[in-house]
C-alpha cells in the first residue's frame, strides 16, 4: 500500500509511545467499524451480567469480556499499525527539549 493511500498517521515519540489518528474520510469510516463492532463483545455482556449479576460465574464472565477487549484492543492497534504511515516525532521532541534547557540555563 502506498503512503498516499494510508487511512491513517502513527506518530512515534518513542519504542513504545505512539499515537494512531484517522488520516482521512476513510480512517474514520474504518475507527467507527472498529469502535462499533467492539460494541458487540460489551452488549454480550451486559445481557450476561444481568442474568449473573454477582458470584464467581459474574468474575469469570467479567475475566472473558476484559480479555476479550484486551484482544480486540491489541487487534485494532496492529490492523491499524499496517495501514499507518509512521512520522518519528521523537527526534524534534530531544531537539525541543535541548532548546527549552539552554533558555532556563540562561
Amino acid at each position: 500500500m502506498r503512503d498516499e493511500d494510508k487511512p491513517f498517521v502513527l506518530y512515534r515519540a518513542g519504542r513504545w509511545s505512539f499515537r494512531i489518528v484517522p488520516r482521512n474520510g476513510e480512517g474514520w469510516r474504518i475507527m467507527a467499524v472498529w469502535i462499533a463492532l467492539s460494541t458487540v463483545p460489551t452488549g454480550l455482556f451486559i445481557w450476561f451480567a444481568t442474568r449473573h449479576p454477582e458470584g464467581p460465574v459474574h468474575f469469570a464472565g467479567l475475566g472473558v469480556y476484559l480479555l476479550t477487549l484486551l484482544i480486540w484492543i491489541i487487534a485494532s492497534v496492529r490492523w491499524m499499525k499496517a495501514r499507518a504511515v509512521e512520522v518519528d516525532v521523537s527526534d524534534p521532541l530531544a531537539l525541543k527539549r535541548e532548546q527549552d534547557r539552554q533558555r532556563r540555563r540562561r
